[in-house]
């Protein structure tokens, strides 16, 4: 019989992913996203003198990690973030350029911090707009956001499962301007859950570069697409790991996972348009 973090008389809330090292102390040079999740985490005394004696609680198992996708649904509308957006009173005389598409919000942002989700973190998210836009309000035709529900759940050397996660990942798409181009808004990961053992710390992080902004359809009919790298890193007395996922959005409301632990192949590599996007280790600098 599995034990579960409610067994547990500490409680903490985080997220964990588990992937090749990417926190190098000898690294030479580490790109703004990794930058954002690069700490140092502090345990107690308490914390090492248990580690000490039963280091089998304190090591993931990583036969037993795993992330999958539980849902995808439509979000009633976007208020699962709030946006910031300040538009003029209208577009008269402002060039917008709709084939240049351009992030105006977030493009670094925590997620998570020694184990708490980050203060309105409903605040945090991307945009692809076209050039000259300032709001979601001044594009129309907006189809009903989406959201990718994930779950994920690892155990320790004794079967105890130390961390119970869930996280989705929205977006609202198909944005036009004048009745040209689909476009993206409000591309956000909100934690739902996040609980953890006692003796984890977990930190979170997502970027969108402005590297992986692209046009993916035509001058005159644009369609937008991104790239939202989110990094993990777990750490206990005894080790730490870290990770990162990769996940593609288009304005039409095309969505994948196109790197990860675990993928080996991208499905999206199938989507000519998509292809210059697709090489994670090139586009995101330092891992």
């Amino acid at each position: 019989m599995k034990l579960y973090l409610s067994s547990f008389s500490a409680l903490f809330s985080a997220f964990f992913l588990i992937a090749a090292p990417a926190f190098s102390a000898g690294a030479a040079s580490i790109s703004d996203e990794d930058q954002s999740i690069r700490v140092t985490p502090e345990f107690t005394k308490s914390e090492a003198d248990q580690a000490r004696q039963d280091p089998k609680y304190f090591t993931i198992n990583p036969d037993s990690v795993r992330i999958r996708l539980l849902e995808v649904k439509d979000e009633p509308d976007m208020s699962y973030v709030r946006m910031s957006e300040t538009p003029p009173k209208d577009l008269n005389g402002i060039l917008v350029s709709i084939d240049t598409i351009v992030n105006i919000a977030s493009k670094i942002w925590q997620i998570v911090q020694a184990n708490v989700p980050v203060v309105n973190i409903e605040t945090k998210y991307a945009t692809a707009y076209p050039q000259g836009v300032t709001s979601a309000s001044q594009l129309a035709q907006w189809s009903r956001p989406k959201s990718y529900v994930y779950g994920f759940y690892a155990e320790n050397l004794y079967g105890s499962v130390m961390i119970d996660c869930k996280y989705k990942v929205s977006f609202a798409y198909n944005g036009a301007y004048k009745g040209k181009g689909k476009y993206l808004t409000a591309v956000a990961v909100i934690p739902t859950v996040t609980q953890v053992g006692w003796g984890y710390k977990f930190y979170m992080s997502a970027s969108v570069p402005d590297s992986t902004i692209a046009n993916v359809g035509t001058d005159t009919d644009p369609v937008a697409a991104m790239q939202m790298k989110l990094m993990w890193k777990m750490a206990t007395v005894i080790k730490e790991v870290d990770g990162a996922s990769v996940y593609y959005v288009q304005g039409d409301g095309y969505y994948e996972e196109i790197a990860s632990p675990w993928k080996k192949e991208p499905k999206v590599e199938n989507v000519k348009a998509a292809a210059p996007l697709l090489d994670p280790g090139t586009i995101f600098k330092g891992n």
